[in-house]
């Protein structure tokens, strides 16, 4: 929320000493990471389940975070006793409640919202969120006839089947069973209770959204993710169709992106009103040094071949293609820093590199910001970079894992367990090696509280267990460190010595 506030000319409070308000926190999974990553920032979660508040307050105990406060009551009791919070984050509530209560939230986030402050509200957009409304009104009519409440995601994800498998292809509504509802079924039982069986659903267009923050003294900024304002990510082909029939308006060429690429859901960045017309659109290359950017994980720097002039930076097919080997040296050092982030100075440092060198570096990152294959922070994200003899795992996770199989990565990103990784990640405090790990491993096993199978079924005997083992520590290590889910020293290591040349050869 920050960067993009950059990004686009604001200025952001310090992530750092934020004061962060989240409405509809539900059991706190987004906010509880953050206060444990920025222990000198203080989180309030408001959510009308007393059931996950109850969960989030047993979670934050286990922690012992002392800068969160969950509480089960609803946004209009939320008041002026709060204070003012910097940032405001208000996820999967907005189409989800009856219009007044639309209207108080907008309200509520006028009046609390810092002068500087930056808040994301989430909804349905119009048209494109129209097409799922065929998968909503055929799962209420299917959930009616089944009348099992008890079993609804089960039920939905069964219809969802059948009518993939059974529909009509040669017309559309058998296309749209077997393609965009596919997406809607891979969001997990609670985004099926969320988006097709809450009582309110309400889409609506962009234009309608502004015009709710007009009256609220409000203003859009642009989306989360910054690259979503950008009609060559979300309709290359349309892009120049987009610009044409928006004549400069940036409002309609917000409104033609959603026409082209009909996407179903924004999540929108808000500010006061007042700060409206310092917002800025074109690209900030002047200030690229000021973030830090988060790649994914699957970002690639691959050489030319016959097929491609030039490196191609992205992921799978997409990306941007640079032509100069010096720039894409740069893009392989952030792909070598992954899981953490890098700044322009750790891929280019001004001290050894030629500055037209480095504007043409600043140049390629931001059009990979903007195609939506990079990330950006204003904070640095910093995993462990290496494995260390003795790893240590991020504090979070190891108490996640000790309890559950769901955490959240140093990258702010969910994280789904294997059973090694739980059993690995509470014992990772610094003090064991891999092979103590190994031998923790096959104690259990040999007390028959750990089964390790091979191809021939259960593994028995010390000897064998270890070597079956050994492997998948190593495996496990790896991925640990992969999804950032390790620590280092506070720092990312220099990636831009031998090491870092030896990963490129």
């Amino acid at each position: 929320m920050a960067a993009a506030a950059l990004w686009f000319g604001l200025t952001a409070p310090s992530v750092a000493r934020a004061r962060v308000l989240e409405i509809g926190c539900a059991a706190g999974g987004h906010i509880i990471p953050l206060a444990a990553a920025w222990p000198d920032a203080e989180f309030v979660g408001v959510d009308l389940s007393t059931v996950q508040i109850a969960q989030g307050k047993a979670r934050v105990a286990r922690l012992e975070l002392a800068n969160i406060e969950l509480s089960a009551r609803s946004l209009d009791e939320i008041s002026a006793k709060d204070g003012a919070f910097d940032f405001i984050i208000c996820h999967g509530v907005f189409s989800w409640i009856a219009e007044p209560l639309r209207d108080a939230l907008l309200r509520v986030i006028a009046e609390r919202l810092a002068p500087e402050g930056v808040a994301a509200v989430s909804f349905n957009v119009l048209p494109g969120w129209r097409s799922f409304q065929i998968a909503r009104d055929s799962l209420l009519l299917h959930a009616r006839l089944q009348n099992e409440p008890d079993s609804r995601a089960r039920q939905a994800r069964e219809l969802f089947d059948l009518m993939s498998a059974e529909s009509n292809d040669r017309y559309s509504y058998g296309r749209f069973w077997r393609d965009e509802a596919r997406r809607m079924a891979a969001g997990g039982d609670a985004y099926i209770a969320h988006e097709v069986f809450e009582d309110e659903n309400s889409p609506l267009t962009f234009t309608d959204f502004c015009a709710a923050l007009d009256r609220h003294g409000l203003a859009y900024l642009s989306e989360c993710n910054v690259s979503a304002n950008s009609e060559e990510s979300m309709a290359d082909a349309g892009a120049a169709s987009i610009r044409r029939l928006s004549r400069g308006d940036d409002r309609a060429r917000e409104q033609y992106i959603d026409i082209f690429s009909g996407r179903a859901f924004r999540e929108a960045l808000v500010v006061h009103g007042p700060r409206a017309s310092a917002i800025r659109k074109e690209v900030p290359i002047d200030r690229m040094g000021a973030f830090h950017f988060v790649p994914p994980l699957t970002l690639k720097s691959l050489p030319p071949s016959e097929e491609q002039q030039g490196w191609r930076i992205g992921e799978q097919d997409g990306g941007i293609v640079v032509e100069a080997e010096a720039v894409a040296t740069a893009f392989e050092r952030l792909v070598a820093r992954l899981p953490g982030s890098s700044t322009l100075e750790d891929m280019a440092p001004a001290a050894a590199t030629e500055p037209s060198l480095r504007a043409r570096i600043a140049d390629a990152l931001a059009r990979l910001v903007v195609l939506g294959h990079c990330a950006i922070s204003t904070e640095p994200v910093a995993c462990a970079a290496r494995l260390s003899e003795r790893p240590r795992a991020w504090p979070v996770a190891a108490m996640d894992a000790a309890v559950g199989d769901w955490t959240a990565s140093l990258r702010h990103a969910p994280v789904k367990l294997e059973p090694l990784q739980r059993l690995y990640l509470p014992l990772l405090d610094g003090t064991r090696t891999r092979d103590d790990l190994v031998a923790h491993a096959a104690d259990l096993a040999e007390k028959g509280l750990l089964r390790f199978k091979g191809p021939e079924g259960r593994i028995e005997g010390r000897d064998s267990i270890v070597a079956r083992v050994g492997p998948a520590t190593d495996a496990c290590l790896k991925n640990l460190l992969r999804l950032g889910l390790l620590i280092g020293d506070g720092r990312l290591e220099d990636l831009a010595s031998e090491d870092f040349l030896i990963r490129r050869q």
